[in-house]
């Protein structure tokens, strides 16, 4: 792996791109890093060694894509009860019991009248 600076980047850009096809290139900027990586397809999703292996500790059983569910991939989405359980939640927030309240009832929640 190579570090450098923006510097070095901005003075050198085609050096840091066409290196970073055959290596991992980082760019350090500030307290950041900034990582620079090839694709042939803009859409290729990339993930690092933490997210899987937080993917491999959900029981293969309730593991799914969590692509097909959020672009971000979070690794919350990959697991399915976390899914279904969202998609019932939504599912009870639309069909769930509709109450009507009076102006009396209102300023007795507001002004906490009794």
């Amino acid at each position: 792996m190579k570090v450098i600076s923006t510097r070095e980047v901005r003075n050198e850009m085609k050096t840091y791109f066409d290196l970073a096809e055959k290596e991992r290139v980082v760019v350090k900027r500030g307290k950041k890093f900034v990582n620079l990586i090839v694709a042939d397809d803009p859409d290729t999703i990339f993930v690092d060694d933490d997210w899987v292996k937080d993917f491999f500790e959900i029981p293969e059983e309730y593991r799914c894509n969590p692509f097909d569910v959020s672009p971000s991939g979070d690794i919350y989405w990959a697991d399915k009860r976390n899914v279904e359980g969202t998609k019932k939640a939504i599912e009870a927030a639309y069909n769930g019991p509709t109450y009507t309240l009076n102006t009396e009832d209102i300023e007795k929640f507001v002004y906490g009248i009794q």
